[in-house]
């Protein structure tokens, strides 16, 4: 993938969460690599799965048990089941 530096998963979720009205701290983010950080640390609450790099895992709110797909499959059944007991005081419930 090729991009201008200045355009990442960050800068693109800033520019929609403005035109939506929607604040970065109602937002959550998942993700598993080197490109999902600066997206990672904007979001309110912070979701890594199984299969991401230590680094994502270590700076994520919650790391899931399933790796890609299926880990973002467990993370909407958890979220639907009111089931985030990880997230932050003002985060998205």
């Amino acid at each position: 993938m090729v991009l201008p530096s200045e355009v990442t998963k960050a800068s693109g979720l800033k520019v929609a969460l403005k035109e939506l009205g929607i604040r970065p701290e109602e937002v959550i983010g998942i993700g598993d690599a080197e490109n999902d950080q600066a997206f990672l640390r904007l979001c309110g609450f912070s979701v890594a799965v199984a299969n991401a790099l230590p680094a994502v895992k270590a700076t994520a709110d919650s790391v899931m048990d399933h790796p890609s797909g299926t880990g973002v499959t467990e993370l909407l059944r958890r979220w639907l089941a009111g089931d985030l007991s990880a997230v932050r005081e003002g985060a998205v419930q």
